[in-house]
C-alpha cells in the first residue's frame, strides 16, 4: 500500500511538470501584461489621490485653518507580480530578461508606495503645520519623478514582450483573427501616442500650451480607422466577433472627448490647464476601461484556435511646470478673409448619390446649424455687455461702481466639426467642393472674427481701458457685430442652397419610397415656412409694409395631415412613446405649420412695454417645432435625404444709441445728494410715482411683512458673539410715500441674496420667465462688489447653479440668468432647504441676508420647512415672495410664507419688474445711516 502511494505522488508530479511545461507561450506573457495592468491602476490611484491632494495643499496656503487629508493606500498586492515570474512558457534566457523587466517595475512600483505612505503618515500627524509643508512639496516632487520612471520601465517591458511575442511562430497574412488584431493594434498604439503627447499639470492654474494640432490630427485618423476597422469581424467566430463592434464603439467615444477637447479650447480654457488636465483623464479612463477592456475580452474569446496578445493599461504622468510668457494685447482683430463665390452650375446627375456624399452634405447643414447656435449664444452675451457697459461712460461715475467685465466662456467655435468637414469633402465631386469648402471657410473665418473681438473685450474690460476712452473702442466692436452677425445670415444662405441644388442633381434610390414621398411633401412645407419667417423679418425691419402671405403653408399643413396614411404607407406607426419615431415628427410638422402660419396671420404689435422683440417667440418656434421636427424625420429615414437649417434671431442683439455722459446737475450745500437717475441720463421716479403707474397698470398692492423696527436684533452666528449692531430697515408700502428712494445701493448694508427660482415648465410665459430675467437684471447694474448673489433652482432636483458670486461679476451673472430655460416640475421644498443652507454659508453679519423665493404657483410646504423659515427669521435670513402670471392672487398661501419669512411679497408685472428686486437689496441700511 505504501508503495501505491509512492507512485501516485510521483505521478502527480511528473503530470504537473508536463502541465506547467505545456503552458503556452502566449499564456506566460499575458501573464506579465496582466501585471502590467494591475500595477498601472495602483499608479493611477496613487495619481488621482495626489491630484486631489494638491487642491487641498491649495487651499490651505490659502486659509491654514484647511486641514489636510490623504486616504490610506493600503498593501501593496504582489500577486499578479508572482504570477507573471512564475509562467513557464518561455524558455529560460528570455524568461531571464522579462523577469529583470519586470524586476525593475515592481521596485519602482514600490518605490512609489513607500513615498505615498510616507506622505499620508506626514499628513496624520499634521507635520505641515510645524515644517509649513516644506516636507510636503519634496514627497511630492518626488511622486512626480516615480510615475515618469514607472511608464518608462513598463514601457520598455511591454517592448520586450511584444518582441518574443513577434517571434514565435509564423503569422499568416490572410488570417483574419490575426488581420483583426493588428488593426486594433495599430489603433490602440496611436492612441497611446496621443496620451504620451499630451501634458497634464498637478497645479491646474498653470497657463502653458496645448497641443491643439496633435489632438485635431488624431481625431481625423480615427475618423479613417471607424470606417475601415471591423471589416474583418463577420469572418470571426461569435463572441469574438461582436468585441470588434465594441472595440469600434470605444474608439468613437474617444472621438467623441476629443471633438469636444478641441471645440472647448476656447479663450477662456486657454488660460489655465485645467482643460486639458480633464481632456487627458478622460483619455485615459476612455482608454483602459472600454478601449482595451474590449480588445482583452476579444483575445480571451479567440482562443483556443488563436492565441494573441494584450495590451497593459496607460499609465498616466505628470509633466513639468513651464513658465509660459503671457501674450501682449496685441493690436485690434483683423477682419475675416472674404471671398465672393458664382452660382454654382449643377448637372443633372445620372446615378443616386453615394452614401458618403449624402453624408457628407447633411454634415454641413449640422455645422451650419451648430455656427448658429454658437452666434445666438454670442448674441446673448453681447446684449448683456451692451446694457451693463453704458453704465460706464462716464468715467467719474464708472471709478464708482464695480468693475466692468466681460467673458464669452462659453462661445466655442465649432472647429472639430469643419475639421472633420474638410476631411469629408473628398466624397463632393470636384466642380462643386472648392465652392463649397471655400464658402465654408469664409464663415469659419467670421466665427474666428467674432471670437477674436470678444477675446479683445476681455482684455479691454480686464485693463479698465473704458475709463479712458469713454466706451469708443466698446462701441467700435459692438458695431462690428453687428455687421458680423448679418454677413454670416447672408452667407450661411447661399452655402445652404448650394448644398441644396448638388443634393437636387441626383436622383433618390427610391423615389416611390414612402421615406422619400413624406420627406419631400414635409420639404415642400419647410421652403414655405421659411418664406412665411423671412416676410415676417421684412415687415419687422420695415423693409415691407404688410405681413407675409400665409395662404400656402396653411394649405401645406392641411395636406399634410390629409395625405398621412398614403404618405406614410408601410411606415411603422409607434406612437409618441417610443421616443423618435416616424410617426411623430410627420404628424407635429403638419400641425406646427398650421399654427406657425396662425400666429403669423394675427400678429399684432405690442402695446405694452414688454422687454422682449416680438420676432423671438417666432424664432423659437420655427427652430424648435418646425426645423427640428423635419431634421428628426430625416435623421430616422436614413433614405437620402437633406436636412434643413436653422434661422437666426435677427433681432436678438441691437445697437443701442450710446448715451453722451451728462455733467452731473449742482449739488446743494444742505443735503449734498446726488440727483436719482434711472438710467444712465433718465431722472428716476419717485416711488409714489413709480407706485402711481404701477396702480394704474393694475399692479396689486406691494405687502411688507417685516417688524417695524428701526434696530436689528442681536446677531450670534457660529458661537462668536457681535454686538448690537444699529441699522435702518426701509420698508416698501405702495399706500405709502417713501422718498429718497433711488436706483443705487450707496448707503445700504452689504446683500447675501439668495435667488430661488422655479423654472419648471409652467414658468414658460411672457408674463413670467422674461419678467423675471428682467427683474434679476435691473439689480445686476447697481450691485457692488461686497454684494453676493447666488441662484437655487428648484425645478426638478433642487440644485445650486451659480454659487455666491460678487456683484463685481455681474456679467457672469446676467449670463447665467439667460441661459435659464423652463423645464421638469417643482419641488420647493427642497428648494428651499438648499436656498437656506446657501445664505446662511455666506452670511453677513449686520447685512443683508435674504433669500427671495420666485415663482407662478403655490406648492405645499412641510412643516420642517415652516419651521425653517421661521427660525431662520429669527436669525436674521429673512425670506420675500415674488410671484410671476396673470393671476395675481395664485400666491395667497406664498404671503403667508413671506410673513413668516419676516420679508415682503409682491405680484410682479410688467410695469413693476425693474424695481422689486431693487427694492429687496435696499432693504436694510448701513449702520449709522
Amino acid at each position: 500500500m505504501r508503495r501505491v502511494s509512492i507512485l501516485i505522488i510521483l505521478f502527480a508530479c511528473i503530470t504537473n511538470t508536463v502541465t506547467a511545461q505545456r503552458e503556452a507561450p502566449q499564456t506566460s506573457l499575458n501573464h506579465y501584461v496582466e501585471f502590467l495592468s494591475e500595477s498601472s491602476e495602483i499608479v493611477i490611484r496613487r495619481f488621482k489621490m495626489l491630484s486631489e491632494y494638491q487642491d487641498d495643499v491649495k487651499r490651505y496656503r490659502k486659509k491654514s485653518d484647511y486641514g489636510l487629508r490623504l486616504p490610506s493606500s493600503g498593501p501593496l498586492e504582489e500577486y499578479y507580480y508572482q504570477k507573471a515570474l512564475a509562467g513557464t512558457g518561455i524558455e529560460a534566457g528570455k524568461r531571464k530578461q522579462l523577469n529583470a523587466g519586470a524586476e525593475n517595475v515592481w521596485k519602482v512600483l514600490g518605490k512609489l508606495d513607500e513615498t505615498c505612505k510616507a506622505l499620508e503618515t506626514y499628513v496624520r500627524l499634521k507635520d505641515y503645520e510645524r515644517d509649513n509643508l516644506k516636507k510636503s512639496d519634496g514627497l511630492v516632487a518626488e511622486m512626480q519623478s516615480l510615475f515618469e520612471r514607472y511608464a518608462h520601465d513598463k514601457n520598455a517591458l511591454y517592448t520586450q514582450i511584444r518582441q518574443v511575442y513577434t517571434s514565435l511562430a509564423d503569422r499568416s497574412a490572410t488570417d483574419p483573427y490575426l488581420i483583426t488584431e493588428k488593426g486594433m493594434g495599430e489603433v490602440i498604439a496611436a492612441q497611446q501616442r496621443l496620451l504620451e503627447a499630451l501634458p497634464y499639470y498637478l497645479n491646474d492654474a498653470t497657463k502653458a500650451e496645448w497641443p491643439v494640432n496633435l489632438v485635431r490630427q488624431s481625431m481625423l485618423d480615427d475618423e479613417k480607422a471607424l470606417a475601415t476597422i471591423g471589416n474583418t469581424a463577420s469572418q470571426l467566430q461569435y463572441p469574438a466577433s461582436d468585441m470588434v463592434g465594441s472595440f469600434k464603439s470605444a474608439l468613437a467615444s474617444m472621438q467623441d472627448v476629443k471633438r469636444r477637447a478641441l471645440d472647448d479650447h476656447n479663450f477662456a480654457a486657454q488660460q489655465s490647464a485645467r482643460h486639458g488636465n480633464e481632456v487627458y483623464m478622460s483619455l485615459v479612463e476612455h482608454f483602459n476601461h472600454d478601449m482595451l477592456e474590449f480588445y482583452k475580452a476579444f483575445v480571451g474569446y479567440s482562443k483556443p484556435g488563436h492565441l494573441l496578445l494584450g495590451y497593459p493599461a496607460f499609465s498616466p504622468v505628470m509633466t513639468p511646470e513651464r513658465s509660459v510668457e503671457t501674450a501682449p494685447a496685441g493690436k485690434a482683430t483683423p477682419p475675416f478673409q472674404d471671398r465672393s463665390f458664382q452660382l454654382l452650375n449643377v448637372k443633372r446627375a445620372p446615378a443616386p448619390a453615394s452614401p458618403a456624399l449624402i453624408t457628407t452634405l447633411n454634415q454641413y447643414v449640422d455645422w451650419i446649424n451648430q455656427s448658429l447656435r454658437q452666434m445666438h449664444l454670442l448674441q446673448m452675451i453681447l446684449r448683456n455687455y451692451q446694457s451693463s457697459a453704458e453704465y460706464y461712460r462716464d468715467p467719474a461715475k464708472a471709478q464708482k461702481r464695480a468693475n466692468l467685465s466681460y467673458s464669452h466662456e462659453d462661445f466655442k467655435v465649432p472647429s472639430s466639426e469643419y475639421a472633420l468637414l474638410l476631411s469629408a469633402s473628398t466624397s463632393i465631386p470636384e466642380p462643386y467642393r472648392k465652392s463649397v469648402t471655400g464658402q465654408a471657410e469664409v464663415l469659419m473665418n467670421v466665427l474666428q472674427e467674432m471670437d477674436g473681438l470678444s477675446i479683445e473685450l476681455v482684455r479691454y474690460t480686464s485693463e479698465k481701458q473704458y475709463l479712458k476712452d469713454q466706451l469708443r473702442r466698446s462701441d467700435a466692436i459692438l458695431d462690428r457685430y453687428i455687421v458680423l452677425f448679418d454677413v454670416l445670415d447672408k452667407k450661411k444662405e447661399q452655402l445652404y442652397n448650394d448644398i441644396r441644388r448638388i443634393h437636387e442633381s441626383y436622383p433618390n434610390a427610391l423615389p416611390a419610397g414612402s421615406w422619400y414621398v413624406a420627406g419631400s411633401a414635409m420639404l415642400k412645407t419647410m421652403d414655405n415656412g421659411h418664406d412665411v419667417m423671412f416676410g415676417l423679418r421684412d415687415y419687422l425691419r420695415g423693409e415691407s409694409s404688410k405681413l407675409p402671405e400665409t395662404t400656402a403653408l396653411e394649405a401645406d399643413s392641411r395636406q399634410l395631415i390629409a395625405d398621412e396614411y398614403k404618405n406614410m404607407k408601410g411606415l411603422k406607426r409607434y406612437g409618441r412613446s417610443n421616443g423618435l419615431c416616424p410617426y411623430t415628427p410627420y404628424e407635429d410638422l403638419g400641425a406646427n405649420a398650421g399654427r406657425f402660419a396662425e400666429s403669423v396671420k394675427k400678429y399684432k404689435p405690442a402695446s405694452s412695454g414688454y422687454a422682449a422683440h416680438p420676432y423671438e417667440s417666432f424664432y423659437y418656434f420655427y427652430n424648435n417645432e418646425l426645423v427640428y421636427e423635419y431634421n428628426n424625420f430625416i435623421e430616422l429615414s436614413k433614405a437620402g435625404l437633406l436636412k434643413t437649417i436653422n434661422q437666426p434671431d435677427v433681432f436678438a442683439f441691437r445697437r443701442t444709441k450710446p448715451q453722451k455722459p451728462v455733467p452731473p446737475p449742482e449739488k446743494e450745500e444742505k443735503s449734498g445728494i446726488e440727483a436719482p437717475t434711472d438710467g444712465p441720463d433718465e431722472p428716476v421716479k419717485s416711488i409714489a410715482q413709480a407706485q402711481s403707474t404701477s396702480m394704474e397698470a393694475g399692479a396689486p398692492a406691494r405687502t411688507d411683512t417685516r417688524p417695524l423696527t428701526s434696530e436689528a436684533a442681536p446677531v450670534t452666528r457660529d458661537t462668536v458673539y457681535v454686538e448690537r449692531v444699529r441699522v435702518d430697515t426701509v420698508y416698501v408700502d405702495r399706500n405709502a410715500q417713501l422718498q429718497n428712494v433711488t436706483r443705487s445701493l450707496e448707503g445700504f448694508a452689504p446683500n447675501n441674496m439668495v435667488l430661488l427660482l422655479d423654472v419648471s415648465s409652467s414658468m414658460n410665459s411672457p408674463y413670467k420667465m422674461p419678467l423675471l430675467k428682467r427683474s434679476i437684471k435691473s439689480l445686476l447694474t447697481l450691485v457692488r462688489p461686497e454684494d453676493m448673489i447666488s441662484i437655487v433652482l428648484y425645478s426638478g432636483k433642487a440644485r445650486v447653479v451659480l454659487k455666491p458670486t460678487s456683484g463685481a461679476k455681474a456679467a457672469e451673472i446676467a449670463r447665467m440668468i439667460d441661459l435659464l430655460q423652463s423645464d421638469g416640475d417643482t419641488d420647493g421644498n427642497e428648494g428651499i432647504k438648499l436656498a437656506y443652507k446657501t445664505a446662511n454659508k455666506q452670511y453677513i453679519r449686520a447685512g443683508n441676508n435674504r433669500i427671495v423665493l420666485a415663482t407662478d404657483g403655490e406648492f405645499p410646504v412641510s412643516d420642517e420647512v415652516v419651521d425653517m423659515i421661521r427660525q431662520n427669521a429669527h436669525q436674521d435670513v429673512y425670506l420675500s415672495v415674488f410671484t410671476f402670471g396673470r393671476n395675481e392672487h395664485t400666491g395667497q398661501k406664498l404671503k403667508k410664507l413671506s410673513e413668516l419669512g419676516m420679508g415682503s411679497y409682491a405680484h410682479v408685472t410688467d410695469a413693476t419688474a425693474d424695481l422689486q428686486l431693487i427694492l429687496e437689496a435696499q432693504a436694510k441700511k448701513l449702520a449709522g445711516r
